[in-house]
């Protein structure tokens, strides 16, 4: 695949830092709280950091007037608890690394130290499936070189993250965005190619293809003093090359987000940002215009979207898991009412079973975990209260699904949370397949390409 974005020799990437746990009942090595206690950084100044500003493209129109639909005042969001996880080890036989030590690596450069994650997970209607990482030396890989090291304010960032174990690594221009595919449905995997190399470093690289066959990439890069923008770029050959990348808000902090954009059954594009910021597009991801600023509450951060059936959309939030309902294309909204699924990195998929499917990082019972909706997010199932069906019990999880053609799930995630040097060194990408059961209560581990076949609890 040939590259078409490398970096300038004299320009400088940064990796933006994750955004690290408030406080929960994790058992990880440092929370958010420890993060606020280290770094000096207030939960005001966090959100700031995160929050999409509302602002539009030069030259398009102003958005429409961000507004709460009319909603039932008395709406509760129910949680049943009903079935079981799957049985104990099932993962473990299922999981498949994709990269990790001494296993499908990227290339070497200069700051890179073993960390791989953020993943994103695409299948093309050719068959051949993507997945997109990034790579670096830490949690968050930014750039430590001279320019950075002789800034007052960078180097207070720095010694902060220093603090709660990030190594003290030479990385002259950060880390990076890369991308391999599989030809035989994950059993193989191509070596991992750069994908993206800005001046800025590039995170949470997600792949959507449109109906169309253009491939629209959507990430987002981070630079000390903080500066998160949020940015796509196109390919119109399958991924070979990639148009220049477009700032989303130009001069703008654009916000946060782990997700894809989601093309809707109308052609239109929504693509989502911290806040809650929704994104608009009517032209296969030319241009985007500010639909809405919705700013659904502080806890709004890494959001999720899907279309359902009625043609409505749905959004749920990272911590309390906030919902709301949309049946404009989002330019209004139902105003948000918690699930009480605390999580992190939810990510939304409608399944061809009419089943509703949130998989998130649990903060109650750690792990990676899917919450069932049998009718699109007012009732939502699991095995014990407020907690999700176990995917895999053993790592952080933040993940990426994509529905495959037989209506299984595919999802990609991260091992751990690589705080300290030695989780970074050690870091690994899992893919593992499942099913989701009709009547929403429960899942199914399934083989997945390239493991073993015989499988706990068979």
């Amino acid at each position: 695949m040939k590259q078409t974005h490398n970096k300038s020799q004299s320009k400088n990437r940064i990796m933006p830092p994750e955004p690290i746990e408030n406080n929960d009942q994790r058992t990880d090595k440092c929370s958010r709280r420890d993060f606020f206690k280290h770094s000096g950084l207030t939960l005001a100044g966090f959100i700031f950091l995160s929050v999409a500003w509302t602002a539009t493209l030069s030259g398009q129109d102003a958005p429409k007037k961000a507004g709460y639909a009319p909603s039932d005042p008395d709406l509760k969001i129910s949680f049943e608890v009903i079935g079981s996880d799957p049985p104990v080890g099932r993962h473990l036989a299922c999981r498949q690394m994709l990269v990790g030590p001494w296993h499908n690596q990227p290339e070497q450069y200069p700051g890179y130290n073993g960390f791989v994650g953020w993943s994103g997970t695409t299948r093309l209607k050719s068959g051949r499936w993507l997945v997109t990482f990034s790579s670096g030396f830490w949690h968050a890989s930014f750039p430590w070189n001279d320019e950075y090291r002789n800034n007052p304010e960078c180097r207070k960032w720095v010694d902060n993250y220093h603090k709660i174990g990030c190594p003290d690594i030479p990385a002259p221009r950060g880390g990076r965005a890369h991308v391999m595919f599989s030809d035989d449905q994950g059993k193989t995997w191509s070596k991992p190619q750069t994908l993206v190399d800005t001046e800025n470093d590039d995170r949470h690289a997600t792949i959507l293809e449109l109906d169309n066959g253009t491939l629209l990439c959507t990430f987002f890069d981070y630079r000390i003093p903080p500066e998160v923008k949020k940015k796509y770029m196109l390919s119109t050959d399958a991924g070979k090359t990639w148009s220049q990348p477009v700032e989303l808000l130009p001069r703008k902090r654009s916000g946060f987000g782990c997700g894809s954009a989601v093309q809707l059954s109308d052609g239109s594009i929504i693509w989502l940002a911290d806040g809650v910021s929704v994104f608009h597009s009517t032209d296969r991801g030319n241009t985007f215009n500010l639909a809405a600023d919705e700013k659904f509450s502080p806890k709004g951060a890494e959001p999720t979207i899907a279309e359902l059936p009625d043609g409505r959309l749905i959004v749920f939030t990272r911590s309390a898991g906030e919902i709301s309902w949309s049946s404009d294309q989002g330019s209004t909204w139902t105003k948000p009412v918690s699930a009480g699924i605390s999580n992190k990195d939810p990510h939304l998929l409608m399944l061809p079973n009419g089943v509703l499917a949130c998989f998130h990082m649990s903060r109650k019972a750690q792990g990676l975990r899917v919450a069932l909706s049998p009718d699109y997010g007012n009732t939502w199932h699991g095995p014990a209260d407020h907690v999700g069906y176990a995917v895999d019990p053993d790592c952080y999880g933040y993940s990426h699904p994509m529905l495959l053609p037989d209506g299984s799930v595919y999802i990609t995630y991260i091992h751990s949370i690589g705080y300290t040097a030695e989780e970074a060194r050690t870091e690994a990408i899992w893919g593992l397949r499942l099913r989701v059961r009709d009547n929403a209560r429960g899942i199914d581990l399934l083989p997945t390409p390239g493991t073993a076949n015989k499988l706990p609890g068979n």
